[in-house]
């Protein structure tokens, strides 16, 4: 029974490598910007996402986070802390560029948190998560 339970938590594990590549590629898929850049641009132009307006900025926070728009605190932190255990760059071996693209990505998910958790009141972020019976 041993080798099969091995055997079952290998498969399973890369199952859910093959599940976080995939979601990579739809975030990097999302995140492409869509004002054109030239590889040539000045080190002094904006970046592309602060040409977006705020709104645009919120959408793509709201596609990467994975949550609908006026979703509950409680939603928005449960996809972010989801997020941000599967980009952990500590998942792949050190100098990869697995981790290299997970840091990038946990980079992302922190920005976007950031972003969205802004739009709630103080009062909200602090106690709406406390789970009290």
């Amino acid at each position: 029974m041993r080798p099969y339970n091995l055997l079952r938590a290998y498969v399973n594990r890369e199952w859910e490598r093959i599940k976080d590549l995939d979601l990579v590629r739809a975030e990097e898929e999302l995140d492409q910007p869509s004002i054109p850049t030239s590889p040539g641009r000045p080190a002094d132009a904006p970046a592309p996402s602060e040409l977006l307006p705020e709104v645009d900025q919120l959408v793509v926070a709201r596609k990467i986070l994975g949550i609908p728009e006026g979703c509950a605190y409680s939603e928005l932190r449960k996809a972010y802390d989801r997020l941000n255990k599967r980009a952990d760059p500590a998942r792949f071996p050190e100098g990869s560029q697995e981790r290299e693209h997970a840091a990038e990505l946990q980079r992302r998910v922190n920005l976007a948190y950031t972003k969205l958790a802004d739009q709630y009141s103080e009062t909200e972020r602090r106690f709406k998560s406390l789970e009290i019976e």
